[in-house]
């Protein structure tokens, strides 16, 4: 009694009895879930059993059992999934009755959505074929080399064309046995630099191909950033912007593969399409008469605007559908045949303005880069076919300007002949060649 009469005893009982009521009234019911206060309703054992379809484990894309997921730069790297644009990642799943299940995480307008596949026998062994011939061209250092030894015979063969020969002028040396010693020095280095650098590094072939459009058309716009900076100048200033902006151009072209994890398809589309954008900056400047003496920088600038967005184009392009290096080729192709294809109405007209050639090599390239794009949608092509493709379109412009020439035979036929037998040529070349390695 006197305990309970004692106000600290007292207390101490309520907080007993508080904690007592608390738990009574809180604790969840039974059915009722602890997490999140979901309700869990009770399954019977029998109907478990019967909504239970399999069971399902992870499985790896590879033979070996090593790539168990696809993060998007892998797809881009392998080409997979070329439908899934807002792609996340994939994986593929073993059910207990031997089947596989190949799963994919996309996020149309940022929504996570699942798309799931039962896969055949065969389509398993397709699935895993790339992945498997991924980690074969891994070294034991676990280094992808698969390009290297293209990329530095490329760099050789440009130190010995390009570098070697303009490093006496762009160092300012004089006299033959210098000059010839800086040349060869500088070769030299076209092989040692880029071994050393590569040989901790994923060196792909699509590596390789961004890498040499890099540095050859760097070295291109090198000349074109000279004046636009510089105006006028020498020689010498212009060749330490070539080579300046060479070597930062392949550079570039190799971070962007690696950054991006583009594929050999998805570099060469860039490449084909940072073409177009060079040469529409160009014939776009010449049209509307930015090529004067007092508007030449201004030219200049639209020229490397539109070389960029052309390399811009052709990596949204990359994203949105797959690529093959044979689409690319074929792309090109289109749009050459579409340029020449304008020819004979400019001759037609009688014109003879260069701005109006301009202006419609221009239009024409462009209306062909995007019909040949459509056209390609159906299907993938091989780099062989590509090259079939662009080797008809040149032979049928020679054939038809050549029997055009033999027909000739008194010189009386004018420009619009000839224009006309090289359009024709090529678009039924083109034609004819992409028909026949298309399935009807």
């Amino acid at each position: 009694m006197a305990a309970l009469l004692n106000p600290a005893s007292s207390l101490d009982a309520l907080r007993a009895l508080l904690v007592v009521w608390a738990f009574w009234v809180l604790a969840p019911a039974p059915g009722v879930a602890a997490q999140g206060g979901a309700a869990a309703v009770p399954i019977p054992a029998a109907e478990f059993s019967d909504s239970l379809v399999s069971i399902e484990h992870p499985a790896s894309f590879d033979s070996t059992g090593r790539i168990e997921r696809v993060p998007p730069g892998l797809r881009r790297r392998l080409g997979l999934f070329p439908t899934f644009s807002d792609f996340v990642g994939a994986r593929l799943w073993r059910r207990d009755d031997g089947r596989y299940i190949v799963e994919v995480e996309y996020q149309p307008q940022g929504r996570l959505t699942q798309w799931r596949q039962i896969l055949t026998p065969a389509g398993l062994d397709s699935l895993r074929a790339p992945f498997d011939r991924y980690l074969a061209t891994r070294r034991g250092n676990g280094y992808d080399h698969s390009g290297r030894g293209e990329l530095i015979f490329d760099s050789i063969v440009l130190s010995l064309a390009v570098y070697g020969p303009s490093a006496p002028v762009v160092l300012g040396i004089r006299g033959s046995r210098p000059g010839l010693a800086a040349y060869m020095l500088t070769s030299s280095g076209g092989f040692y630099v880029p071994y050393r650098l590569t040989r901790h590094r994923d060196v792909t072939r699509a590596h390789r191909q961004l890498t040499q459009y890099g540095a050859t058309r760097g070295f291109i716009g090198g000349f074109v950033l000279k004046h636009l900076i510089l105006g006028g100048g020498g020689y010498r200033a212009n060749f330490r912007f070539a080579n300046a902006t060479s070597v930062a151009g392949a550079l570039t072209g190799f971070g962007a593969v690696s950054w991006r994890g583009y594929s050999r398809g998805q570099s060469e589309l860039v490449g084909v399409m940072g073409d177009f954008g060079l040469a529409t900056g160009g014939c776009l400047a010449h049209a509307i008469g930015w090529y004067g003496d007092d508007t030449r920088r201004a030219g200049d600038a639209l020229v490397l605007a539109s070389a960029g967005a052309g390399l811009w184009l052709g990596q949204r392009l990359g994203q949105y559908r797959h690529y093959t290096r044979g689409d690319a080729y074929i792309l090109r192709a289109g749009g050459v045949a579409g340029a020449i294809a304008t020819l004979p109405f400019v001759d037609a007209f009688g014109t003879s303005s260069d701005r109006v050639i301009s202006a419609a090599l221009m239009a024409g390239g462009a209306a062909g880069v995007v019909f040949t794009d459509r056209l390609m949608v159906p299907r993938d092509f091989t780099f062989g076919e590509g090259l079939i493709v662009s080797g008809g379109e040149l032979a049928g412009a020679l054939l038809c300007m050549g029997l055009t020439y033999l027909a000739d035979t008194g010189g009386d036929f004018d420009s619009l002949a000839y224009t006309t037998a090289a359009a024709a040529g090529s678009t039924g070349g083109f034609a004819l060649t992409f028909r026949m390695l298309t399935p009807r």
